[in-house]
């Protein structure tokens, strides 16, 4: 999977030895992306999105979402600058459905996904920490119990 390496790429460039959660802005803000929260009239338009301003990738998100969605979204919108998807909206969590599926959308959430819940770490805490519950996980990561849910399923650790 491509996602896994430019996710894995990064994390070795900028978070190497550091501790959980992870954090996506420091590793965006690392490659040069900048950061910021969508300013009151943008609030409505999307969770994030990735563009360029004055020559400059940036990544918006917005502010008024839930931290761990937050992190998500500023994740996803990392994925689409390190996969060269070019400027991309995010959309609202009303518009996930199976009607709207979109090949890069779902590249970028899958290295959002291992950007901040990478595969080998995630196994290595079930095994050998013996993390009991999905709320320890997605604790650990601070991500939502929905996105913990949907990387063990997806790893295959649970059914």
């Amino acid at each position: 999977m491509i996602e896994r390496q430019y996710a894995n790429a990064l994390l070795a460039k900028h978070w190497s030895g550091r501790t959980l959660p992870i954090d996506p802005a420091a590793i965006a803000s690392s490659e040069g992306v900048g950061v910021t929260p969508f300013g009151f009239d943008e609030l409505a338009a999307a969770s994030g999105w990735y563009r360029l301003v004055d020559g400059r990738p940036v990544i918006f998100y917005n502010p008024t979402e839930a931290p761990t969605r937050q992190r998500f979204t500023i994740a996803h919108e990392l994925g689409h600058h390190a996969m060269a998807h070019g400027p991309r909206p995010r959309d609202g969590a009303a518009a996930f459905n199976l009607m709207n599926y979109d090949p890069i959308e779902a590249s970028a959430n899958r290295f959002a996904a291992e950007l901040l819940m990478p595969e080998a770490t995630l196994r290595l805490m079930v095994a050998d920490r013996n993390y009991a519950s999905i709320q320890s996980l997605a604790s650990a990561f601070n991500v939502s119990e929905v996105a913990m849910t949907y990387r063990l399923k997806n790893l295959g650790i649970v059914e």
